[in-house]
């Protein structure tokens, strides 16, 4: 229990640190992630439309 909280606060405080100094490629891996998101939904979408 304690190594699963202690990644979870590692994970906030790597992803606030790269938002905090890196803003710019943030928001572009967020852009990427979001669109990649958006092009898996749209295939789900696709695959179960034609069933």
């Amino acid at each position: 229990m304690l190594l699963r909280r202690a990644a979870f606060l590692a994970f906030w405080l790597v992803l606030a640190l790269y938002v905090l100094r890196q803003p710019a490629r943030a928001a572009h891996t967020v852009t990427a992630l979001f669109g990649g998101l958006a092009a898996l939904a749209d295939a789900l979408a696709a695959f179960f439309a034609a069933l």
